[in-house]
């Protein structure tokens, strides 16, 4: 069905586009979230606004190499954008897991903007310098930590926690426990569930 409209749609476009060079091209691939290797711990994060900017949250949780949870987070950002919402999911993350004195981290968000600062901005000449500074100053306490970029598909535990801080009207929540409307999601990702993602090549 989604190839089908898809496809209904591209061939819409050309009609009123004629000299569009799209091509009719679907590519469809399974995408589900992988546990990390023996010995580390997973941090997927993830921000969400509910327009750009507009009233924001930031989330994320902490499983092991089996998928159990072990920690969960999430935060009003408050009015801000979806990147800055992405950045305090990562500083929120790695504050913790200092804390909680994690040496062997691997950490996934989905946003390929946010990691690119992390790995290589400016942050004396960008608008969320203090944020980026902030990560990277935990980054160097964690031993062996790596940043690595998902698809939302593969990250949707951390996507339900930063919708529930953009909801929330506390500013900060840990979480011991799964909360049980995210059960489900959970263990989807323990078992290994597959979703399909779909992509236009052009």
């Amino acid at each position: 069905m989604a190839r089908d409209f898809i496809l209904k749609k591209i061939n819409e476009y050309n009609q009123f586009h004629p000299t569009s060079s799209i091509t009719k091209s679907l590519s469809v691939f399974l995408v589900s979230w992988n546990p990390p290797p023996a010995g580390f711990i997973k941090l997927n994060t993830d921000g969400s606004a509910n327009a750009n900017p507009g009233e924001a949250g930031a989330g994320g949780v902490f499983r092991d190499e089996l998928g159990n949870w072990l920690l969960g987070f999430y935060r009003n950002v408050g009015f801000t954008s979806s990147l800055s919402a992405e950045l305090w999911a990562l500083r929120d993350g790695l504050k913790l897991a200092v804390n909680r004195g994690f040496s062997h981290l691997l950490v996934e968000t989905d946003s390929k903007v946010a990691k690119t600062l992390l790995d290589s901005a400016n942050s004396a000449a960008h608008s969320l310098g203090v944020l980026i500074d902030d990560c990277r100053a935990m980054m160097t306490q964690i031993p062996n930590l790596h940043l690595n970029h998902v698809l939302r598909e593969a990250n949707t535990v951390a996507d339900g926690l930063a919708k529930k801080g953009a909801k929330s009207e506390s500013p900060f929540v840990v979480l011991d426990q799964c909360p049980p409307d995210l059960c489900n999601v959970l263990f989807s990702d323990i078992i290994g569930n597959k979703v399909p993602r779909t992509t236009v090549a052009l």
